[in-house]
């Protein structure tokens, strides 16, 4: 399920080529063309593709690039720091050998595109879909057991190459949020907390609220080092060349500070909901939970722990934004009022399968395929 975008292209591209004269100076014949808005883009950032061609001292230039547009309206995150997610690009990007895309702009100022922006050069590859599933159609499965072998284990390694950044020494240490608490985990569960609040618009979601009350329980005394954590750590989310290899990865609204088993949860909770959670098997080739952890262990040297729990906590935190996404398409037209899939849907089911709760009442109901 994706929102569909709005946004006019040729509109886009003019209003882009007067902003990008002040960003390029030195530039002649700037022109931004080709701008292509595609039909759908997820429920948090709109999506805007565009080349731009013009000549400069290093003599005629042709750029693709990216922006990834803040929501105009209402968004199924509260925030949107794009200013953020730049800087960490940027930082990554010249320093590091995590394979995330060049990131020269932000722009604040809403006067431009109606709101915030970040440009970022456009990368060649493909991702895992998620509508309809990599698990259940898609060229994911057109490939050889062997060769989605190769590709899952290159997008592990590129996700161990963002966790062995130093963020201190890259200037990312201000993702610390201190003032919702005392450590990453304090932070994170009082983050998520207002999150739900907000998501959930006076609602009352029994299968968050319990697990709320078993992170609390069950939440571990020693989390383990803090490190630079993508967030939004899955294989949706890894462009993949045609040799397999990882081109990008890609959407760091979530970016954030953590032990590494807090995006090591995420990824196998994503593989989790795209085959336990609607009823499909993992595709062969691609491994299993254990075999991630101990690849994971394997690359990095780092005894993962506590694993149990961040997964389960991952389950929450997509709990709450499938909330949020059901009450953004019941709002849109897209679900009926009395549509379930905010309660009931297979992260929800999921996290009560993982702390022991009863199931979601009502019939479960997936984001995926509704348009």
């Amino acid at each position: 399920m994706a929102l569909a975008n709005t946004r006019d292209p040729d509109k886009s591209a003019a209003q882009l080529t007067e902003w990008l004269a002040n960003k390029l100076p030195g530039a002649t014949g700037l022109a931004v063309t080709d701008a292509v808005t595609p039909q759908s883009s997820g429920l948090s950032n709109e999506t805007l593709m565009f080349t731009v061609t013009r000549t400069d001292d290093g003599g005629p230039r042709r750029t693709e690039y990216v922006a990834r547009v803040a929501p105009q309206g209402p968004g199924v995150f509260p925030r949107y720091d794009l200013v953020t997610e730049q800087r960490v690009l940027a930082a990554l990007h010249a320093h590091t050998d995590a394979p995330v895309p060049y990131a020269p702009w932000v722009e604040t100022d809403t006067a431009v595109l109606g709101s915030a922006f970040l440009v970022m050069e456009r990368l060649p590859g493909r991702i895992a879909a998620d509508d309809p599933p990599y698990t259940a159609a898609g060229w994911v499965l057109d490939l050889t057991p062997d060769q989605r072998a190769v590709m899952c284990d290159n997008a592990l390694v590129a996700l161990t190459r963002v966790h062995a950044a130093d963020h201190v020494a890259l200037g990312l240490g201000g993702l610390d949020r201190p003032e919702l608490g005392p450590t990453p985990l304090d932070q994170q569960i009082a983050d998520w907390r207002a999150t739900y609040s907000w998501a959930a618009e006076g609602e009352i979601n029994p299968t968050v609220e319990a697990g709320f009350t078993w992170i609390e329980a069950n939440r571990p005394t020693s989390p383990g080092p803090t490190i630079l954590n993508w967030g939004d750590a899955r294989l949706g989310n890894v462009l993949i060349g045609d040799d397999l290899s990882v081109e990008g990865l890609l959407d760091w609204e979530m970016v954030t500070l953590g032990p590494a088993e807090m995006d090591l949860g995420w990824w196998l909770l994503m593989v989790r909901h795209h085959t336990e959670g609607i009823g499909l098997p993992l595709p062969d080739g691609c491994p299993d939970r254990d075999t991630v952890i101990s690849r994971y262990i394997e690359l990095t040297g780092h005894q993962v722990q506590n694993i149990d729990f961040w997964e389960t906590f991952a389950a929450l935190r997509l709990s709450i934004l499938m909330h949020r996404a059901g009450n953004m398409m019941i709002a849109g037209g897209m679900l009926p009022p009395d549509a379930p899939m905010k309660f009931n849907n297979p992260a929800s089911q999921l996290l009560a399968r993982f702390i022991g709760a009863p199931p979601p009442t009502g019939t479960a109901q997936s984001f995926i395929g509704n348009r």
